[in-house]
């Protein structure tokens, strides 16, 4: 058993009247908020389009969550990739993992920063794939693809396109690994692997398997991924409730003048896929805060 949502989300485009598009975004923040992406254009200030992300940006950016970081640049560098790449691939990966479709991130998708957190999405237009199956294929604003195959792809193929240059930047500016950098990308498309697994009403293994592949891709398409996330479930009296480890440190115990080691006797002070935190105490705190919020 595993924890899904009270309703199986309905067949790909099964009586939508909306556009592709505007579908599939409905869809998504049905299940979860952090799923969300919008279709209106993105207006106003605070927002940097996707496909026009300069080394200006990436620096401003850094400058910025430095501040918020307590001056720690590192820390700062780890933070910004990890929330840029939420932001992006949430909604990506579980367009694909529970709609079987691809969402289109052309000149007009923008990323919106508020803060230190990059809080909206907007694709406000293009063509969204789809496989044969689905209710929408043939509909004006979509293209069909062959296979479940060819959407990992694209889907990696295009987080690689928005990222790599970020990455590339922060490198420039931070003394943060590319290769650390796409660690942390990696373990970022766990978080909606999990939604999608907990919320979304996909089997685990289904959802685990199936973000590692997008993985792979990324790998094919250039990502140094040198470690990545591992599974944890968590079984509890409400049933199986999906998790992930992290497989590198995003860093969170250096802004509390932690070392590592001390997550033994400190882990609240450290995340909660933090690698460093065992497993005994990661389990006992994820299932009572299941249990409290079952009673």
């Amino acid at each position: 058993m595993y924890i899904a949502s009270a309703t199986a989300p309905p067949r790909p485009g099964a009586g939508s009247a909306q556009s592709p598009l505007a579908d599939t975004a409905r869809r998504l923040d049905a299940v979860s908020p952090a799923l969300a992406f919008r279709t209106a254009e993105p207006l106003g200030p605070g927002w940097t389009p996707l496909t026009g992300i300069r080394d200006v940006d990436v620096r401003a950016w850094l400058d910025r969550f430095t501040a918020h970081a307590s001056g720690h640049r590192v820390v700062a560098a780890s933070y910004l990739i990890l929330r840029l790449t939420g932001r992006i691939a949430s909604p990506a990966v579980a367009a694909a993992l529970l709609t079987d479709r691809g969402l289109p991130m052309g000149d007009d998708a923008a990323v919106h920063l508020d803060g230190d957190q990059f809080d909206l999405l907007a694709l406000p237009s293009g063509d969204v794939e789809v496989l044969p199956g689905d209710a929408l294929a043939g509909r004006p604003g979509t293209v069909v693809i062959d296979d479940r195959a060819v959407l990992a792809d694209r889907v990696a193929g295009r987080l690689f396109t928005v990222l790599a240059p970020v990455i590339e930047g922060v490198s420039r500016h931070a003394r943060y690994s590319t290769r650390t950098m796409w660690s942390a990308v990696a373990d970022r498309l766990a978080g909606p692997a999990v939604v999608a697994a907990n919320a979304g009403g996909l089997a685990p293994q289904e959802s685990w398997q199936r973000v590692w592949t997008i993985m792979d891709r990324l790998v094919t398409h250039g990502a140094a991924i040198r470690r990545r996330p591992r599974a944890l479930d968590v079984t509890w009296s409400g049933g199986i409730s999906a998790g992930t480890v992290k497989g590198t440190c995003c860093l969170k115990y250096i802004e509390h003048d932690l070392r590592p080691r001390d997550a033994a006797d400190q882990p609240q002070a450290y995340c909660g896929g933090c690698p460093y935190v065992s497993d005994d105490v990661r389990v006992a705190k994820r299932r009572a805060a299941l249990e409290a919020r079952s009673g």
